[in-house]
C-alpha cells in the first residue's frame, strides 16, 4: 500500500504494483528494484545495492522471548494460476523453538489448494505448503471451525485514529532484505479495541457448545494445555476485544476428530477473547483456539484473501506482559477514546473511563457500595456531587437504589487531565444491602497515569496501614476509609 501523500515513480516490471522512489524491493511481489529510473529489476536473488533504504529493526519487548527475522526470498510462481505470491516479511521466528506448524500434507513446493493472494478461498488449511501464512479477513467464513459463530455483531476493521504505539528499536544488524516483525506487549494501551459497554463475543455460547462437543472440548483444551474440566473457567478469564492491527498467530481447526495448527494473519477488526497476560486464545467467528505464532523455515508466502489495506509491514505480534492489572486500556472504534475493560469482562462488566487519576471500586453481588473521592482541595466526588472544579468526574455509578443490578458492577472516579498533587480520601460505603445481605467482598484499586499507586486503610485506632485495596463491608462494618498521594 502505497502511504497517503507519496507518488510512486513507477509500476514494478514484475506484478504492476506501484512503488515510490529509492525502494529497494517492491512491496507487492518482493523482486528487488534497480535504483535507476524506471524501475528496471535485478535478477532474482541478487542482493540489495549499497545504501538501499531498509526499514529500522526492531528490538523484542523486553521480558518475553525475542522473535528473529529471516532473509527476503524472491517471488514465485503459483502453478495453478500464475500469480506472484509474497515474499517480503520477515520470518516470525521463537528463539529456542525449532519446529515447523504445517499439520498435514509437508509439500515442500507450497502449493496448496487455491493458493492466491487476489482472493481466492483457501479451501483447506490443514494442508498449506511448507512456510504458507493464510490470510484471514473480517467476517470470513473459516474452515473446520471448533464452533458455532459466537461474535456480538459484525466484524469490520476500526476507521477511528488509532493510538501511537511505540515499536522498540534495536542495534543488532539485519542482512540485506530482511524486514523485523513488530512486537506489541499485550498490555500496551490502544492494541485492542472494542465499542464501550458492548461485548463483541459471547463466551457463554462458546462454553456451551463446547461443552455439548467433548471431542471438540477435548482438543480444544488440549490446544491451550488445560485440563478439559477447567475449561469453563479458562475462557471465562478471556477478555473479549477487537485487534487494532493485522496481528500474526497460530489458528487452529478441527478435522478428523482432531486440532490441527496452521499459521495465519488476523485482519485488524477480528473479535479475539485475549487472555490476562493479553495473548490472543480464541477467534470468536469460529471458537478457534489460538496461540502465539510458531517459527517458518522460509520467509512467509501469504495466501487467501488479501483485504485492501494488507500490507506484510504492518503485521504484529503480540508479546505477552506480566498478568495485567487493572484492566486493558482499549480504544473506543466509535469515536477513538481510551477506555478500560477488565481482565475477563462479561456482558454486564462496565467499561471504565482512564485519565490521569482513576479510582475504581468492583465487587461481584447487587449489593449498592458507594465511592467518594476528596482531593487535596477539600472537594469531594461521589453519587451526588458527580464533578469537582479541579477535573473529578463521577463515571461510572453501579447498582444505584438496587435497580438493574449488575452481577460484576464497578464505581469508577476519574481526573481526565493533571489531578491536583496532595493527599486524596476515598470512602467506601454500604448503602444498600439490596437483595444480597451478609458480607459484601470488594477491591479498591488507584491509578496514576495508568500505574497502580499504594493505598492506605484507616484503623480503628486512626492510624493509616499499608492496604492492597481489598475489603469488606456489612451492616456491621459499613464504610472504609483509604488513602493514597499524587506527587
Amino acid at each position: 500500500m502505497i502511504p497517503s501523500g507519496m507518488i510512486p515513480t513507477g509500476t514494478c516490471p514484475q506484478c504492476g504494483a506501484p512503488f515510490l522512489p529509492d525502494a529497494p524491493v517492491c512491496l507487492q511481489c518482493g523482486i528487488a528494484l534497480a535504483q535507476a529510473s524506471g524501475g528496471t529489476p535485478l535478477p532474482p536473488g541478487t542482493p540489495l545495492p549499497p545504501g538501499a533504504a531498509l526499514p529500522p529493526p526492531v528490538a523484542p519487548v523486553a521480558g518475553p522471548p525475542v522473535m528473529a527475522a529471516a532473509p527476503v526470498l524472491p517471488a514465485r510462481q503459483r502453478n495453478s494460476s500464475g500469480l506472484v505470491a509474497s515474499a517480503l516479511i520477515a520470518v516470525i521466528a521463537l528463539v529456542g523453538i525449532g519446529v515447523v506448524l504445517t499439520s498435514g500434507d509437508d509439500d515442500s513446493t507450497g502449493t496448496g489448494p487455491g493458493t492466491s493472494l487476489t482472493g481466492d478461498t483457501i479451501a483447506d488449511p490443514s494442508v498449506l505448503g511448507a512456510g504458507e501464512v493464510l490470510l484471514e479477513p473480517v467476517n470470513m467464513r473459516t474452515a473446520h471451525p471448533f464452533t458455532d459463530d459466537a461474535r456480538l455483531g459484525t466484524e469490520s476493521q476500526p476507521t477511528v485514529s488509532l493510538p501511537d504505539i511505540s515499536l522498540p528499536t534495536t542495534t543488532a544488524t539485519l542482512a540485506p532484505g530482511q524486514v523485523p516483525l513488530p512486537q506489541v506487549s499485550g498490555a500496551t494501551p490502544g492494541l485492542y479495541g472494542g465499542t464501550r459497554n458492548e461485548q463483541v463475543c459471547d463466551k457463554e455460547s462458546m462454553i456451551a457448545y463446547l461443552e455439548g462437543n467433548p471431542e471438540k472440548a477435548a482438543a480444544w483444551a488440549g490446544v491451550q494445555g488445560i485440563a478439559v474440566s477447567d475449561l469453563r473457567a479458562y475462557i471465562g478469564t478471556l477478555t473479549p476485544m477487537i485487534l487494532t492491527y493485522d496481528t500474526r498467530v497460530t489458528n487452529h481447526g478441527f478435522k478428523n476428530g482432531q486440532a490441527y495448527a496452521h499459521p495465519s494473519v488476523l485482519q485488524a477488526g477480528s473479535a479475539v477473547l485475549v487472555d490476562p497476560y493479553g495473548v490472543p486464545r480464541a477467534k470468536c467467528s469460529c471458537g478457534n483456539p489460538l496461540t502465539p505464532p510458531e517459527p517458518l523455515t522460509q520467509a512467509p508466502i501469504y495466501v487467501g484473501p488479501q483485504w485492501p489495506t494488507f500490507t506484510p509491514t504492518t503485521i504484529i505480534v503480540v508479546v505477552p506482559t506480566d498478568l495485567v492489572a487493572g484492566g486493558f486500556t482499549i480504544v473506543d472504534v466509535r469515536n477513538g477514546e481510551l477506555v478500560v475493560r477488565p481482565v475477563g469482562a462479561n456482558p454486564d462488566t462496565p467499561d471504565l473511563a482512564t485519565g490521569d487519576v482513576r479510582v475504581t471500586l468492583s465487587w461481584n453481588d447487587s449489593a449498592d457500595l458507594d465511592l467518594a473521592v476528596t482531593d487535596p482541595n477539600g472537594e469531594t466526588v461521589n453519587f451526588d456531587v458527580r464533578s469537582s472544579s479541579s477535573g473529578g468526574q463521577l463515571d461510572v455509578d453501579a447498582n444505584s437504589g438496587c435497580s438493574e443490578a449488575l452481577s460484576e458492577p464497578a464505581e469508577n472516579i476519574i481526573w481526565p487531565d493533571t489531578a491536583p498533587s496532595g493527599i486524596y480520601s476515598i470512602e467506601v460505603n454500604l448503602y444498600n444491602d439490596c437483595i444480597s445481605p451478609g458480607e459484601h467482598p470488594f477491591l479498591l484499586q488507584v491509578f496514576i497515569e495508568g500505574l497502580p499507586v499504594a493505598l492506605q486503610v484507616g484503623g480503628d485506632d486512626g492510624a493509616l496501614n499499608p492496604s492492597d485495596g481489598s475489603g469488606s463491608l456489612s451492616a456491621g462494618l459499613a464504610t472504609m476509609v483509604f488513602v493514597f498521594t499524587r506527587g
